[in-house]
């Protein structure tokens, strides 16, 4: 389900909506399967990139369009060009750094799939525009980014078609997030009433039983809270949280920060992601109101340890000091947080937090299986002797019951199930079709896939 892309063709232009980046837990096979991304159209030919949200399975091979030979704008929403900027450089160095991999392993002279000269070439082509406002491109084509709190400037894209004297219109929701709950630094989600046909995110399109509500919220922090202070402070182990660097990590951060600014005792905690570091670095230039007076307050406690060189970062895999410890990447792809699972899986002091969600076949996800008794991590394997928990209500996606209340409130003729497992846009769909009926609405619910075709 990660490497959202969807092609959009009218009589005068060539659309994308998000140009995601393939993960799995299958160095090889993703470069294969990113490298061959574009085959169904030319690059040359598209004219725009919309992006929903600053996540690499939606924007990671944007900078591969460029060096494709793309050259019309990339449109992002207010505030979220520097972040796009610091997410594609480190992808940029991570695809140099895996390629060399790839090749020595397979006997082969791939090249990578970008370079930073290439993100530098896209950001000279990024425009951001401001949030719930219709925007005219020409007498053909309008636009409206619409906020789908899922991170921090994360939209829903609303294009509208004009031909002939008749407009049609096409949504694409991108990422949802938790409408109920909520998260911090991220804007609320805003319900679309209208649109001829929505291409809709299905990601826990088939998890109806996990409730994620501010009931499952309050008992995940206190659950939360408990891990840290037995694991670290009676047992003297350590916490290992895979945290995906944009959203996550601040919001673990601030509530970490909530949790902890008035006790008595205060776990140690580290930060160790360059790219982490950087989008915090972001957030405090962007963030305003009140949300920017909590970042401010966070930052200035003394609470965090942030890691940015290497050898720091080494010399505290080899610790044995009881602490929590953030890393990246939050599906344990790539990054640093390999090498803390490297040591931590095996020790049975030792507790992996999961606090989002993981894409079928990633190593998070096989972390979270409780059941496995080794895992292999680069190749080597380990025994999983340390301790495994995940806290659902801290994700940042809408739940099943939310996809169905806020699909179900949106006048539209068709919804297309998107960016979700096979399994996921069943599930969904079944519910989506009975509730239709039970509505007397007319509307169709469609399964996407890579060949599918649709016309407005």
């Amino acid at each position: 389900m990660t490497g959202s892309l969807i092609y959009i063709e009218t009589f005068n232009h060539r659309i994308l909506v998000d140009c995601g980046m393939h993960q799995t837990n299958d160095r090889y096979e993703d470069y294969l399967v990113n490298n061959r991304k574009f085959k169904e159209f030319k690059v040359k030919d598209i004219d725009f990139v919309f992006v929903t949200h600053n996540h690499i399975d939606h924007v990671g091979l944007i900078p591969k369009l460029y060096r494709d030979g793309f050259r019309g704008a990339t449109i992002i929403s207010e505030n979220s060009k520097q972040i796009l900027k610091d997410m594609t450089l480190d992808s940029a160095y991570i695809n140099e750094r895996d390629i060399l991999m790839i090749n020595s392993q397979h006997n082969k002279n791939y090249k990578p799939l970008y370079s930073v000269s290439d993100v530098y070439k896209m950001l000279e082509y990024t425009l951001e525009k401001p949030v719930n406002q219709k925007i005219v491109i020409d007498d053909e084509l309008a636009f409206e980014l619409v906020p789908a709190g899922h991170i921090l400037g994360s939209c829903q894209v609303k294009l509208y078609f004009s031909i002939d004297g008749t407009t049609k219109t096409l949504l694409v929701t991108g990422d949802l997030g938790n409408k109920i709950v909520g998260n911090r630094f991220v804007g609320e989600y805003q319900q679309v009433e209208y649109a001829d046909v929505v291409i809709g995110e299905s990601t826990y399109g088939d998890r109806p039983d996990i409730k994620t509500g501010i009931k499952e919220r309050k008992n995940d922090l206190d659950k939360f809270k408990s891990i840290i202070d037995t694991q670290i402070h009676e047992m003297n182990g350590r916490v290992i949280i895979p945290s995906f660097s944009m959203s996550r990590s601040q919001q673990l951060a601030l509530m970490l920060y909530e949790m902890y600014k008035d006790s008595e005792w205060k776990p140690k905690i580290y930060i160790d992601s360059p790219l982490t570091i950087k989008i915090f670095e972001d957030y405090a230039e962007c963030l305003d109101g009140q949300d920017k007076i909590d970042f401010d307050s966070m930052m200035t406690s003394n609470m965090f340890t942030f890691i940015k060189e290497s050898e720091d970062s080494k010399h505290l895999v080899a610790s044995n000091e009881p602490c929590l410890i953030i890393s990246s990447s939050g599906m344990c792809q790539s990054g640093r947080i390999r090498h803390h699972l490297k040591r931590c899986v095996p020790d049975p002091n030792t507790t992996a937090l999961f606090v989002g969600f993981s894409t079928e076949g990633s190593l998070a996800s096989l972390l979270k299986d409780n059941k496995r008794k080794t895992i292999t991590i680069d190749q080597k394997e380990y025994p999983c002797r340390c301790a495994s928990y995940s806290l659902k209500s801290l994700s940042g996606h809408a739940p099943f019951w939310q996809l169905v209340d806020i699909y179900t409130n949106i006048n539209t003729n068709k919804i297309i199930l998107h960016h979700g497992s096979k399994t996921a846009k069943e599930t969904l769909k079944k519910e989506l079709d009975k509730q239709f009926e039970k509505m007397c609405k007319s509307t169709r619910v469609v399964i996407s896939n890579s060949s599918l075709k649709i016309t407005l």
